[in-house]
């Protein structure tokens, strides 16, 4: 093999991955300018990346965590996984965390819980009023912000808390959050197709241990 073909074929491979990413964050996006184009709903498709997670997907969600407890939803939206959480766990007291100004405005309107106004990523657990039994939440997914979100949002829970998360079922995802998690469910393609995007997505559980005894 020629020496210039060989070095054609690294650069490739090291492009790979940048590829890869191009690719994945055009297939969050296509849903979101087709919802555009067909004037979908503007709040979902300029508020801060925001796909709301399908109803049946939330409840399914909600269902994973025990009833009661303190309970935590950390890129709350338009409140989808709230209502969900509300209706099927039952919480003690409810926290959510939304950036966006023309969410939050929606959600500020909700007697049930308690909602801190902010980037989620610079909160901690002292500004959300302590820690939790469960967390459960749909993060942004674009450019790997997902992992930064369900990683912080672990930090926020008691030991023996439950995480419920949606991720993205990326390259980075599937190489950092799949072996770290308790449990990886890859959901039925197109799952958020009427949400506005075609991504494929992933439900994660993990659990927090118990600090060991000395």
């Amino acid at each position: 093999m020629r020496d210039s073909t060989r070095c054609g074929l690294n650069r490739l491979r090291a492009m790979k991955p940048a590829l890869d990413e191009a690719s994945a964050e055009m297939a969050i996006e296509r849903g979101r300018f087709d919802a555009i184009r067909n004037g979908g709903p503007t709040v979902a498709v300029t508020a801060f990346n925001l796909f709301q997670t399908p109803e049946s997907i939330a409840w399914k969600l909600a269902g994973m965590i025990p009833t009661g407890g303190r309970v935590l939803e950390p890129s709350a939206g338009l409140g989808r996984l709230l209502d969900a959480i509300e209706r099927r766990a039952s919480p003690t007291e409810l926290v959510a965390v939304e950036i966006a100004t023309q969410c939050a405005s929606v959600l500020y309107a909700r007697e049930t819980c308690r909602l801190i106004q902010a980037d989620f990523l610079t909160c901690d657990s002292e500004r959300l009023g302590g820690l939790f039994d469960a967390v459960v939440m749909n993060p942004p997914f674009k450019m790997g912000t997902d992992i930064k979100h369900i990683e912080h949002a672990f930090k926020m829970l008691k030991p023996g808390g439950l995480l419920v998360a949606l991720c993205f079922d990326g390259v980075k995802q599937n190489a950092k959050l799949k072996p770290w998690a308790d449990s990886w469910e890859v959901l039925p393609a197109e799952s958020f197709k009427a949400e506005g995007t075609l991504a494929g997505v992933c439900l994660l559980t993990k659990t927090k241990p118990f600090q060991p005894t000395t």
